[in-house]
C-alpha cells in the first residue's frame, strides 16, 4: 500500500521527472521533500507497531507459564495421630540463691588483696587482709593479763587452802570468789575479744563461688568502701519468669522447665523444677513463678542473666501439623489437604502449639494429605500434578 500511493503521487505530476534543467531541478528537490518525510514517517511508524506485538505476546507467554498448574515444589505429609509436647513460652532472669557482700567487721588499713573478679574460691579461702600490728599487739596485751590473773588465782585458792588441781573437791563458793578477786574471768573476756579482732583482720570465703564487684585496694581505709567484694554461689541457681493467670494451671502440671540462655542457640537447655509460685496477680494479669535449677556448676550461667523459659506437657494422640501448613486467610486458619490431584482447603482450629508445630483440634482427621511446603499460592480446587510425599 505505502508503494502504490507513491507511484500514483509520482504520475499525478508533482514531481517531474524528465528533462533536467536548472528549473527542473528546483521543481524536483522542493517537491521531494514532503514525500521522504511521509515515507520516513510511515516506516517509523510500522517498526514501533512490530516491535509492541512481540512485547505483548511475550508477557502473554509469562503470565501463562506463572499460572499453570505444578507440583514440583508442593510437598505433603500424611496426617497420623502422634504424641504432641505442648509448649509455653516466658522470658526470665537468673539469680544465685546465695550470695553475699563481703565487708571487714573490724576497720583498719587493707593490706592486701588475694583475689580477683570471676576468681572461683572455696569454704575459708582468704580474701584480703588488713594490716594486723594493733590488733597483734593489743592480742598479747590481753594475754599477758590472762596469764596474770590465772596466777593471782591459783594465790587466792592457795590462801583458802586448796590446790588448782583439786577442782574435784573445790567448792564452787570458793571457786568463784577466787575468780572475781584474782580477776580472771575478766580477763579470759579479754583475751578472746583481742583473738576474735585478730581474726577479724582477715576476710575470709563464708561458702564456695565466684568473686564479683571487686571494690577495695590494698592502702586504703576499709570504711572507704560499702563492701570489699561481692560472693556468688553459681552452683545453686534459680529462675523467675512470669506467666499468665490462665497458664498457672498448666504451670502446676508440669513441675519441670528447660532454660537457654539467649546468646546460647541451639544447645540443650538445663532443668529447672518450679519451687514457689507467687499467689499474687499484679497489674498486668501477671504471676511470678521460681524454678531452682538442677544441682552442679553452670559455669556458663551467670546471675542476673536474661534466659528463655520452656515449660512443655506431652499430650498423646494428637493431630500434629508443621507450622508452615497453615496459613491465615479470612482471619482464620487455613491448611490445604491434597485430595487426588485437587489442593482442598480447609479451617481448622488450634489447641495448642509449640516452636515449630501446631496440634489441630478441628478441621483435619487421620489420614488427610496435608500440604506443608509450596501452599503459600494455593488456591481451593487447584489442579496439581507431581506433588511429593514427605
Amino acid at each position: 500500500m505505502l508503494f502504490l500511493s507513491i507511484a500514483r503521487y509520482l504520475k499525478s505530476g508533482n514531481i517531474i521527472t524528465g528533462n533536467p534543467g536548472r528549473k527542473t531541478a528546483d521543481k524536483v528537490s522542493i517537491n521531494a521533500l514532503p514525500v521522504c518525510l511521509i515515507i520516513l514517517h510511515l516506516l517509523s511508524a510500522s517498526c514501533n507497531q512490530t516491535s509492541g506485538n512481540n512485547t505483548g505476546e511475550a508477557g502473554l507467554d509469562s503470565i501463562l507459564m506463572t499460572t499453570s498448574p505444578t507440583g514440583e515444589n508442593i510437598r505433603y505429609m500424611v496426617l497420623q495421630e502422634t504424641k504432641f509436647s505442648k509448649e509455653l513460652l516466658a522470658n526470665g532472669k537468673l539469680s544465685s540463691t546465695r550470695k553475699a557482700d563481703l565487708k571487714f567487721k573490724t576497720s583498719g588499713i587493707i593490706k592486701e588483696v588475694l583475689v580477683h573478679e570471676g576468681e572461683h574460691v572455696q569454704t575459708g579461702q582468704l580474701i584480703a587482709r588488713l594490716d594486723e600490728e594493733t590488733a597483734m599487739a593489743s592480742f598479747n596485751a590481753a594475754r599477758l593479763s590472762y596469764e596474770q590473773a590465772v596466777l593471782d588465782y591459783e594465790d587466792q585458792l592457795l590462801r583458802s587452802g586448796f590446790k588448782i588441781n583439786d577442782t574435784a573437791r573445790l567448792p564452787a563458793d570458793i571457786k568463784a570468789v577466787a575468780r572475781l578477786r584474782s580477776g580472771l574471768g575478766r580477763a579470759v573476756l579479754s583475751l578472746r575479744q583481742m583473738e576474735n579482732e585478730l581474726k577479724e583482720t582477715r576476710l575470709l570465703a563464708p561458702f564456695p563461688g565466684i568473686i564479683a564487684n571487686l571494690k577495695a585496694m590494698p592502702f586504703n581505709n576499709s570504711n572507704s568502701y560499702e563492701y570489699i567484694c561481692s560472693l556468688i554461689d553459681d552452683s545453686h541457681m534459680e529462675v523467675s519468669f512470669k506467666v499468665l493467670e490462665q497458664e498457672l494451671s498448666f504451670i502446676r502440671r508440669s513441675g519441670l522447665v528447660t532454660i537457654r540462655p539467649f546468646s546460647q542457640r541451639g544447645e540443650s537447655g538445663v532443668m529447672a523444677r518450679v519451687q514457689s509460685i507467687n499467689p499474687l496477680v499484679d497489674g498486668a494479669g501477671m504471676i511470678e513463678v521460681k524454678a531452682l535449677l538442677s544441682d552442679g556448676g553452670h559455669r556458663e550461667l551467670l546471675d542476673g542473666m536474661n534466659v528463655r523459659v520452656h515449660v512443655q506437657q506431652q499430650l498423646v494422640g494428637q493431630l500434629v501439623v508443621p507450622k508452615e501448613a497453615v496459613l491465615d486467610r479470612q482471619n482464620r486458619k487455613v491448611v490445604f489437604t491434597l485430595v487426588d490431584t485437587l489442593a482442598q482447603w480447609n479451617y481448622v482450629e488450634i489447641s495448642g502449639e509449640n516452636s515449630s508445630q501446631y496440634a489441630i483440634s478441628k478441621g483435619l482427621k487421620s489420614g488427610d494429605k496435608v500440604i506443608y511446603e509450596g501452599n503459600f499460592n494455593l488456591a481451593h480446587e487447584k489442579i496439581i500434578h507431581g506433588a511429593k510425599e514427605q
